[in-house]
């Protein structure tokens, strides 16, 4: 598949169910494996970031691109399968990519995740896709932020949507007012090599989700 966005220039892209290569059944099978996860609350990002949202970690890279979860190999073979590489080519240019960093958001009432750059966790990280997996709540908007306020943007996909952004671009998440957020987000790259910076530590608050 031939490269259709430039996400320099259209650093925010939406994608309808119809235009993602998933199946109904692999949509329900990354929901079951979404399910099945744990989660810890995290309040403070790896760039130094404040959050409260509760995370379920498949792939990082601190150090080198590595599987965190005994279900991470189930979700790299629907959202990195060949389908789903040539579906990355139209925004990233290649289909020859590194899944960095995966993991499963979820936001319950109350939770944010405060701005950032993905960048700052990782310079080689290219573009982020968010796969949605609710409808049910309210506020939670994706929001990339401009330098001046009229240039920020705000989106809510729907359940079995897709939105990619520009990892260069800073964005949050807007406070979740009722029901529960849930969502894939997969950072994509064209390096295989170790992480070129020295990310900080998670901030860990307390309790477990499951």
């Amino acid at each position: 598949m031939t490269q259709k966005y430039d996400i320099e220039k259209q650093a925010t892209l939406l994608f309808e169910e119809g235009d993602i290569p998933l199946t109904e059944q692999q949509w329900d099978q990354l929901a079951d494996l979404l399910a099945r996860s744990e989660y810890q609350h995290i309040i403070g990002g790896d760039a130094d970031e404040s959050h409260s949202v509760w995370v379920s970690r498949y792939f990082n890279d601190v150090d080198s691109p590595e599987a965190l979860s005994a279900l991470s190999k189930d979700i790299e073979a629907i959202v990195m399968s060949t389908k789903m590489r040539d579906f990355y080519q139209q925004f990233t240019g290649t289909s020859k990519l590194c899944l960095r960093r995966c993991q499963a958001n979820r936001l319950g009432q109350g939770d944010y995740i405060g701005i950032h750059k993905d960048q700052d966790s990782s310079p080689d990280y290219l573009a982020t896709i968010v796969f949605h997996f609710s409808d049910e709540y309210q506020g939670g908007y994706f929001q990339t932020d401009g330098r001046a306020p009229e240039e920020s943007q705000r989106y809510r996909p729907a359940a079995h949507m897709a939105l990619v952004n520009n990892c260069s671009v800073p964005h949050q998440v807007t406070r979740v007012e009722g029901g529960e957020r849930l969502t894939l987000a997969c950072f994509l790259s064209l390096s295989f090599a170790p992480n070129r910076t020295s990310p900080r530590a998670f901030k860990i608050g307390e309790g477990r989700a499951s």
